[in-house]
């Protein structure tokens, strides 16, 4: 089995597309289509159907891409581990991130990661705590950074910075209302599998028990400063980290609401990585950075 063949057919399965694979690998599309008929032939089996329409896994190509995607990784170990002899002078790393740290945190460690490791490439893609945590799960990303925990026994979190969700409302609105007047007031939410909104809902919903109640959501953004951006404009009221609003607490554009007889909602934001698996020397360098970078942001 060549391990060629084998990225070749978790790039055509991962796109869903022959062309779109040829693209990426550089190669033709008869190049690609002759190394996943020599790997079928190698396995006995077939591994992918193709249409004009669709490419689709059969259950043994569904099979073969659990196992693709460990070799892969561990490809990348071997890699990165035999470049250690050299010193962290060549490599990469993945970041996988939720939009608060992605947006607010990733780039000022990614800045001084590169300070002192300006030769190893750093690729960041940001999506909600969901799915950040599945692709870490399927080994996808050497790190992740996520609002929330996900119950599995394959991945280990660390706390690396405590914050605080708060209620943002345009200027003319009012500084304080009670928590039943969250319920009478437009909300922009933020998407079905972040964390912030998981845990925004779950204090707010334990605070106010009417099965009746149910939020005005007059909007669904997954991005922060387009909330944010909303929020100024008058469309509504929203939740967000603390953190994100510096800038605009500072210039008056939106505010804080005051809750009556709510709690400080506080949340945790977590470093993860995947258990059983080796941690690459430049992975070890770039969780050092985030601890540093951590213990110099705690209040």
């Amino acid at each position: 089995m060549d391990i060629k063949h084998l990225e070749t057919f978790l790039k055509i399965a991962s796109l869903r597309s022959f062309t779109k694979a040829a693209e990426e690998l550089f190669l033709t599309q008869p190049t690609i289509s002759k190394q996943l008929s020599d790997l079928e032939k190698s396995l006995g089996v077939k591994l992918i159907d193709r249409t004009k329409r669709s490419v689709s896994l059969t259950k043994a190509g569904e099979i073969l891409m659990r196992y693709a995607k460990d070799l892969q990784h561990l490809k990348r170990e071997i890699i990165e581990e035999i470049s250690a002899y050299k010193g962290l002078e060549k490599g990469s790393i993945t970041v996988g991130a939720s939009n608060i740290p992605g947006v607010y945190i990733i780039p000022q460690i990614f800045s001084l990661f590169r300070e002192k490791f300006n030769n190893i490439y750093m690729r960041l893609i940001i999506s909600d705590s969901r799915e950040i945590t599945a692709k870490m799960f399927e080994g996808e990303y050497d790190i992740g950074f996520v609002g929330a925990k996900d119950d599995t026994a394959k991945l280990e979190y660390r706390v690396f910075l405590e914050d605080q969700i708060v209620v943002i409302a345009p200027r003319d609105y009012p500084d304080t209302i009670d928590v039943a007047g969250l319920y009478t007031y437009p909300l922009i939410s933020r998407e079905n599998g972040s964390g912030t909104r998981n845990h925004f809902e779950r204090v707010i919903k334990s605070l106010h028990k009417s099965k009746d109640a149910a939020f005005k959501v007059i909007a669904e953004m997954s991005d922060t400063e387009s909330i944010k951006n909303a929020v100024k404009n008058g469309l509504g009221i929203s939740y967000i980290s603390r953190m994100a609003i510096k800038d605009e607490l500072g210039q008056g554009t939106i505010k804080i609401l005051n809750i009556k007889n709510m709690p400080v909602i506080k949340r945790s934001f977590y470093m993860v990585t995947r258990k059983g698996r080796t941690i690459s020397p430049h992975v070890k360098a770039f969780i050092e950075i985030v601890r540093q970078w951590s213990m110099s942001n705690t209040a």
